[in-house]
């Protein structure tokens, strides 16, 4: 339950759409934000079924968000925000969200976890780098 209200506390600070934060909070439906326009989206199956595995094989995070981009030549990128029951990192991760730095877990040809800068745009996000 932790982990589910800082997720809450982090979309209203990335000024997520009210919608993305009350399905979430309801039922922990996710949302993706979609390039170009940060078009705001459920989850196709196979995206749930790449959270799935994400959150099963790393035990003690939860993704609140993705963003999918694409690139000419990364092809489709998805960006899994997540948190981690770490606490003590919760007040950085905060820190670094005011200078629209996320904790990603990037899915490509390869995967690496790491932050990202993104962009706000229609109550959704949109990766910078």
């Amino acid at each position: 339950m932790c982990l589910k209200i800082e997720a809450l506390k982090r979309m209203k600070l990335l000024k997520l759409h009210q919608n993305v934060i009350d399905e979430f909070s309801r039922s922990k439906k996710l949302n993706k934000s979609e390039y170009p326009l940060a078009s705001l989206y459920w989850l196709t199956n196979e995206e749930k079924q790449l959270v799935d595995e994400f959150e099963k094989n790393n035990q003690g995070i939860l993704v609140y968000h993705l963003i999918k981009s694409k690139t000419k030549d990364l092809g489709v990128i998805y960006d899994l925000l997540y948190i981690t029951e770490n606490r003590e990192d919760w007040p950085i991760d905060r820190e670094f969200l005011k200078d629209n730095l996320v904790l990603s877990h990037t899915i490509t040809n390869e995967e690496e976890d790491g932050r990202i800068k993104i962009k706000k745009k229609n109550g959704g996000l949109l990766r910078e780098y």
